[in-house]
């Protein structure tokens, strides 16, 4: 019984220090491990934003050179209860999907229930020729 509940509060830590989706404590208190690229969203300041319970968000990214943005092409990995993930939001995937040689602009979008726990959803979103 003991090792049962040393087992779930283990867990319930690591959970909590994670940073690959959802919120992170870990993240708040050390922002160099803060991974994210919608970082304000992988934070419990999502608190303050009033996306505890729903948060959906665009967030430019970084990339982008002088191209026409004639193609789209977007990417998503989704996670479950912090339990199952599946998908590839990669860069390059979503230049694949978009038959996209030259990246005009670049966005995130990230949608989170329960502040990720429940369904945590991020796409990269690439337009480009």
């Amino acid at each position: 019984m003991k090792k049962n509940i040393f087992i779930v509060i283990v867990f319930t830590i690591i959970l909590f220090i994670q940073n690959c989706s959802g919120g992170s404590v870990h993240s708040s208190l050390v922002p160099s491990a803060n991974t994210n690229p919608t970082r304000e969203y992988s934070t419990p300041s999502v608190f303050s934003k009033g996306g505890f319970f729903f948060h959906k968000t665009y967030v430019p990214g970084p990339l982008g050179i002088n191209a026409e943005a004639h193609y789209e092409g977007k990417s998503c990995s989704h996670t479950f209860l912090y339990l199952v993930s599946s998908g590839d939001s990669s860069i390059e995937a979503a230049k694949r999907n978009g038959n996209i040689k030259k990246i005009a602009y670049l966005d995130y979008e990230q949608l989170g229930i329960a502040m990720g726990v429940l369904y945590h959803r991020v796409c990269t979103i690439i337009k480009g020729s």
